[in-house]
């Protein structure tokens, strides 16, 4: 972590070389106001103190206070600007490592471990290169002032006896502090836990409530609540120690320093000016220890954020190194003895899969649930690495040979879980392309057969859909998704099941309007019900990672196999709906 921040304060030496020099311009001013306090004293003491030296006493008093207050503001102002900005620039660094990150990076972090890390770990960060940079460079100045100041000006003697119990203190925060780095992550893992307890109850407070499970949620989230309350308690009474220790051995290092000032004092080595401005050294230098001690809570919640921040900005998703050929177009894709299994899975998911699919074609994917179609999908969308066994080629090369930035772009998927952001639904379409214009909006809207539905909203493409779409129905959220993946025109169209909210009628004026408006490019109908891919050049089966059965919907049905069996039982349910 201290290398690390150390690189940024390189980076810019001007406001912390600023900083530094003005914290110790500070420590030299605040000596001023308890000299010009002692020599006040001792010439009271005198009877030497006369109406035109007390002014100018008075006015070297006020002047030093102004400039303390005015050097005080400067620097710690430039300190804690840079601080922001080094959270700001962490933040935008971590975000941009999330979206570079693929699917195995996301199986193995959970969102409310990255909400904490994106947060609460860059604020301690922020903090530790902030408020504890302006502790150590401020507390120390300090306290090395005013140790010089105590014995130039006051004596020796006493400023050692004084300094004792402080060296003391520092010995046992220096035993406490390895206790507290663990507690400290303990408490802080504990409420990661928390937050995505809480994740996952808000994305399933409807069921919860539907299976009457409000109650046994309720007491589990309790149980959570204490488990981070016992652990915070923990590292609360550590770091209470810690102030306790350093008020009790503070008090003492002013007990033993009054006590052999008054020595002094009986010995004539000590002046009743030098006694008073020493009990205020030790009031200084208590509350500079006091600052010191804090730096013990700040760097450990520092040393534990770095290592959760350092393990997000340096984690591998497993992908293979990333390709760099340009890639503008899709003409051919081609599977060629395809064979993948999941980084953490133990069976192979797909065997042997071999086809061809040319630019214009679209292509149906079916199958039971579990049977690999979406495995198969996720292969175009780089989503996993890209397995040794086989080969995946894209107009004649290998996939993985193409940059991922360049890919993407040519692609538009509608996953089966849809997507929306907590935003207006005319933002959720023009998602898929920000340059989009009105006309290529309601186009896009019309070929995902959702013109009638947006009338009937409210403020139409204004109207706000809600966190993850929750005011619209599940057919809605599915043709918002079609149109943002329709309006980016993309070379390749790749719909996973992104039809089984809407009926029958719906699914087949969506599946006309895109081989109306697609003729010239290439999709991909992953899907359950055989009615979308009717219409289809080809179509795949698939089982147990496996083809079982490839041609067109015709020649399915005259082989008389799975699809045919599938398609006669769903058009037997079709009859039985109608009827009813």
């Amino acid at each position: 972590m201290l290398k690390t921040l150390w690189v940024y304060i390189k980076k810019h030496p001007f406001a912390y070389g600023l900083a530094t020099v003005f914290a110790i311009i500070s420590s030299g001013l605040t000596l001023v106001p308890n000299l010009i306090i002692q020599q006040l004293v001792d010439a009271i003491v005198a009877s030497s103190l006369s109406k035109e030296s007390l002014w100018q006493y008075l006015g070297i008093f006020l002047v030093s206070i102004l400039c303390i207050y005015i050097v005080d503001v400067i620097w710690v102002v430039t300190l804690f600007s840079q601080s922001f900005r080094f959270q700001s620039e962490l933040r935008r660094k971590s975000y941009q490592k999330l979206l570079s990150l693929r699917t195995p990076f996301y199986e193995r972090f959970r969102s409310g471990d990255l909400m904490t890390r994106m947060t609460s770990d860059v604020d301690y960060l922020g903090d530790a290169i902030g408020y504890g940079f302006m502790l150590i460079v401020s507390n120390i100045t300090w306290a090395v002032s005013i140790l010089i100041a105590m014995i130039v000006t006051t004596s020796w003697k006493a400023a050692l006896v004084s300094v004792l119990p402080l060296i003391l203190f520092g010995y046992i925060v220096f035993l406490l502090w390895r206790k507290v780095d663990v507690l400290y992550e303990d408490n802080r893992d504990n409420v990661a836990k928390l937050s995505n307890e809480v994740l996952e109850m808000v994305d399933g407070v409807r069921v919860m409530r539907a299976y009457g499970k409000k109650e046994l949620e309720q007491e589990r989230f309790q149980k959570r609540t204490s488990e981070v309350l016992q652990k915070a308690n923990n590292l609360v009474v550590y770091n209470g120690a810690i102030g306790q220790v350093a008020k009790f051995l503070i008090g003492l290092s002013t007990a033993v320093g009054l006590a052999f000032s008054g020595y002094l004092i009986n010995q004539g080595q000590m002046t009743i000016g030098q006694l008073i401005t020493f009990q205020i050294y030790l009031g200084m230098l208590s509350g500079a220890v006091w600052g010191l001690s804090d730096i013990v809570l700040v760097y450990q919640q520092g040393t534990v954020s770095f290592r959760k921040i350092d393990e997000l900005l340096t984690a591998d998703d497993s992908l293979e190194k990333v390709g760099q050929d340009e890639i503008n177009k899709i003409d051919q894709i081609e599977f060629k003895d395809y064979v993948f299994q999941y980084p953490t899975g133990e069976t192979t998911t797909l065997k042997k899969i071999d086809f061809e699919l040319n630019r214009g074609e679209t292509l149906g994917i079916v199958g039971k649930t579990g049977s690999g179609k979406t495995t198969l999908v996720r292969q175009l969308l780089r989503q996993y690495p890209i397995s040794e066994t086989g080969a995946i080629r894209i107009n004649g090369r290998l996939i993985q040979d193409y940059s991922i930035r360049d890919l993407e772009g040519l692609i538009g998927y509608v996953p089966q879980e849809h997507i929306l952001f907590s935003k207006t639904v005319g933002h959720n379409i023009r998602f898929g392309n920000r340059q989009a214009d009105d006309t290529a909006v309601n186009a896009a809207i019309d070929s995902a057969d959702f013109t009638k539905d947006v009338a009937r909203m409210s403020e139409g493409l204004e109207t706000l859909i809600g966190e993850k779409g929750v005011s619209i129905s599940g057919g809605q959220k599915q043709r918002v998704s079609i149109a943002r993946a329709l309006i980016r025109e993309p070379e390749l169209l790749i719909l996973d099941d992104s039809l089984s909210a809407v009926d029958a009628k719906t699914e087949s004026a969506i599946i006309e309007n895109i081989r109306q408006v697609r003729q010239d490019k290439t999709n991909v109908i992953v899907t359950h019900r055989l009615s979308a891919v009717a219409q289809a050049d080809k179509v795949l089966v698939i089982e147990d990672g496996q083809i079982i059965e490839a041609g067109t919907p015709q020649e399915l049905l005259d082989s008389k196999g799975w699809y045919y069996e599938q398609y006669m039982t769903q058009q037997m349910e079709v009859e039985e709906n109608e009827t009813i």
